[in-house]
């Protein structure tokens, strides 16, 4: 593999600590029947406000931004993680950023884009015709002639320059002290997949949960990502095909009824988009003996816990309308 991460590269950081991020053994009725280990990477921890995998896919846009001092220029929708961690991050380090915004201007009140603009983020609200656009080169040069000079960061901060720094996740130590068979995270944009890929050892199965419809699209824009990164892919990996439940942002009753679950009975907190998502495929897979007794798991929780914020009442409706046992 070339293109390997360089510690030195990376020298911004927000007091996060990524060789401190806890690993928890989460242990239920259903991983001791099963005989699996399941171990939970607590990257949500990493930093309060720049969370999971969020801080990873920013610390290159960021420190470049620094170095010439322009903007950083991105885009998500009015409860993105992605545009919320950027925000901090612009503040943090004194970097002027503007989020390109799916949806009305009336979503500027929200919690996620009141704190966004606290922090001193401008924002530019755009229809989801406009959005669509959003990868296209005409669009992208014409939002700089409109804003002037910037770094331009893909949504979700999906980009070969962040692969490397998402694949420092690998010199977490206990990978020097437990070997895993299978590696499972939530996929979003891709970026994060990619990232863990380049890094990933032959001996790991890396397998991504999807959070939305998904199509061949994915899977060649995680191919792209590694390729323009120079990355070469050790390791088996795959997405799960029968993990998107209710679909991006859209929580159903057993999906709620998980969160409270884990939040309620292990003191584990999920957030509705994307790592339950992810446990919930994994415990499936268990279920259905698709992972092997004696397998040892591990689940990276990629963050996202501030937008639980616009789920409050969604959560309190839907989890007690779950009537079926959860595989736990």
């Amino acid at each position: 593999m070339s293109g390997k991460y360089e510690p030195e590269k990376y020298e911004l950081e927000l007091g996060g600590d990524l060789f401190r991020v806890p690993v928890h053994e989460l242990i239920t009725p259903l991983t001791r029947c099963r005989d699996v280990t399941l171990d939970i990477m607590r990257l949500d921890q990493i930093h309060p406000l720049v969370s999971g995998n969020k801080w990873f896919k920013l610390k290159p846009a960021i420190e470049s931004a620094r170095k010439t001092g322009m903007p950083v220029l991105s885009f998500g929708g009015a409860w993105s993680n992605h545009i919320h961690a950027l925000a901090y991050a612009g503040a943090h380090f004194s970097v002027p950023t503007l989020g390109i915004i799916r949806g009305e201007p009336e979503y500027a009140s929200n919690a996620m884009l009141t704190d966004a603009r606290r922090w001193g983020m401008k924002l530019h609200f755009v229809t989801r015709a406009e959005y669509r656009q959003r990868t296209h080169p005409d669009y992208l040069q014409s939002l700089l002639e409109r804003f002037g000079p910037g770094h331009l960061v893909p949504e979700g901060g999906s980009q070969a320059a962040a692969l490397p720094a998402v694949a420092s996740i690998w010199q977490h130590p206990v990978f020097s002290e437990r070997e895993y068979d299978a590696v499972f995270l939530p996929v979003g944009t891709g970026g994060t997949l990619a990232g863990v890929l380049f890094g990933a050892p032959s001996s790991v199965e890396v397998i991504g949960v999807p959070v939305l419809k998904y199509g061949e699209w994915l899977e060649q824009d995680i191919s792209a990502l590694l390729q323009q990164a120079e990355g070469a892919v050790r390791c088996k990996w795959s997405l799960d095909p029968a993990s998107q439940g209710a679909g991006y942002a859209r929580l159903n009753a057993e999906e709620a009824a998980l969160v409270r679950q884990m939040q309620d009975g292990y003191g584990l907190d999920l957030d509705p988009v994307y790592t339950v998502k992810a446990l919930r495929a994994l415990q499936r897979r268990i279920v259905q003996c698709r992972i092997k007794p004696h397998s040892r798991i591990l689940m990276l929780h990629t963050g996202g816990l501030q937008g639980n914020r616009g789920f409050a009442d969604r959560l309190s409706a839907l989890a007690p309308e779950f009537v079926g046992p959860l595989p736990l």
